[in-house]
Parts: C-alpha cells; sequence; structure tokens
C-alpha cells in the first residue's frame, strides 16, 4: 500500500537588503561580460555607450 505524500512546506528565507543588492549587482556585471564576449567588444566600451545614452 502506497504512502500518501503530503506536500512539506517551503520554509521562507529572508535575504539582507546588502545580499540582495550585492546579487543584482553580480548579475549586471555577469550579462554585462556576456553581451561584450558575445558581440567582441570591450565591457569597457559597453559602459561608455550606457554613460552616454543616459545623459540624453
Amino acid at each position: 500500500m502506497a504512502r500518501q505524500s503530503t506536500p512539506m512546506k517551503k520554509k521562507l528565507i529572508h535575504y539582507s537588503d546588502a545580499y540582495r543588492e550585492e546579487a543584482l549587482t553580480l548579475a549586471d556585471r555577469v550579462v554585462v561580460i556576456a553581451v561584450t564576449r558575445e558581440l567582441g567588444i570591450q565591457p569597457s566600451q559597453l559602459y561608455q555607450w550606457h554613460v552616454k545614452v543616459q545623459q540624453k
């Protein structure tokens, strides 16, 4: 006879604001690196383009 499984409650994990900010910063960096590799440009070039767009 098979035992009925009951779904386990997931424990909520609370992350600090600093941890969240660091995770978002890391995600941005990883994406930038992936994009620049794909395009064959330097990350600094992409950042310069971003700054120019922000200034407009």
